[in-house]
């Protein structure tokens, strides 16, 4: 059984007996116990070791990589890491990394080549007495990363979005009020824009009635206006494209087209294509076509194929035909 012992702060000792009798193959790992660091004004964050004991990429050596176990928000951490020997003493320092920033949960960095297996094998009374290999790790602590300039700014932006200081607009839907602001909504939809200019009636009572999509939609459209991101874009990711392209607003318009694009299914292939015609998008509208034509056998017993204009039925036929010529 593997452990992890504190030697003292951000130094710890991971000891992995029958080393070479372990139950493993190219390509396994195995995981030490988890270990905090803590660096500066109290920060802590929790890692572990991973280690291939019979490689991955390269057979003839072992792998090692540090592993986030925290949402870290970026941080970076300096470390080394090295195999103890039999009087306890630093045998082989291996890795030595300065100022290391780790993006997000489960982004490790270490070595491929930690030690090449023939020298474990050759000095193993020295390097693992008793069958144990000892990996010493040993770090700096961790520091918190200054977040970058532009994500402060969306992740200021989207907080506004769900404040009413300075609002100057109220759109109404449904049952829902949503408090907001002229100078953004103007500024990322042309539509909007042109309803505050011009004396339009929505600019001089400050009130925009829209009835035409569901709260939710709204809402999610007006997330992305702040922030330039929609969260479960899964969820109705075919209405946010179709107010999307009613608002203007390209940016979204393709961010909804390529998810469609990248997620197409049996279910939904016959409806995204229908969508992205009757919208003018040529991405999803090929990429739909390509896939039903691919699966050709599995759509055309499929009753939504009746509201499929006779164009694409022709474009579809085509393709097949195409397809089988090859």
């Amino acid at each position: 059984m593997s452990v992890v012992g504190t030697i003292c702060q951000n130094s710890f000792q991971w000891k992995i007996p029958n080393f070479f009798d372990l139950n493993v193959n190219r390509g396994d790992c195995i995981k030490s116990p988890q270990f905090t660091l803590i660096g500066k004004e109290g920060i802590q964050k929790m890692f572990h070791l991973d280690l291939y004991p019979k490689g991955d990429e390269d057979a003839d050596w072992v792998e090692i990589y540090l592993i986030p176990d925290d949402s870290l928000n970026s941080c970076t951490v300096s470390y080394k890491m090295g195999i103890l020997g039999k009087e306890e003493n630093l045998i082989i320092q291996i890795i030595q990394l300065k100022d290391y920033t780790f993006l997000e949960q489960n982004d490790g960095w270490g070595s491929r080549k930690f030690v090449k297996i023939q020298k474990l094998k050759s000095q193993h009374d020295i390097v693992l007495p008793n069958g144990t290999l000892t990996v010493l790790f040993e770090s700096e602590g961790v520091q918190d990363k200054p977040k970058d300039p532009t994500m402060s700014l969306v992740d200021d932006l989207e907080k506004l979005s769900t404040n009413d200081d300075f609002t100057d607009i109220e759109i109404h839907c449904k049952d829902i009020k949503i408090k907001s602001h002229k100078a953004i909504l103007g500024s990322r939809s042309s539509v909007f824009k042109a309803m505050f200019t011009n004396q339009c009636k929505e600019s001089q009572t400050g009130c925009v009635k829209i009835d035409n999509m569901e709260p939710k939609v709204l809402k999610d459209l007006i997330s992305f206006i702040y922030s330039g991101k929609v969260k479960k874009l899964e969820e109705n990711v075919a209405d946010l494209f179709i107010v999307a392209d009613m608002y203007m607003i390209e940016s979204l318009t393709d961010v909804c087209g390529t998810y469609m694009m990248n997620n197409l299914t049996n279910e939904n292939a016959i409806s995204y294509l229908i969508l992205a015609d009757s919208h003018n998008c040529k991405m999803l509208k090929e990429a739909a076509m390509d896939y039903i034509v691919q699966n050709i056998a599995d759509f055309m017993e499929k009753p939504e194929m009746k509201k499929v204009s006779h164009e694409l039925v022709m474009d579809i036929m085509k393709g097949v035909v195409k397809q089988n010529n090859k």
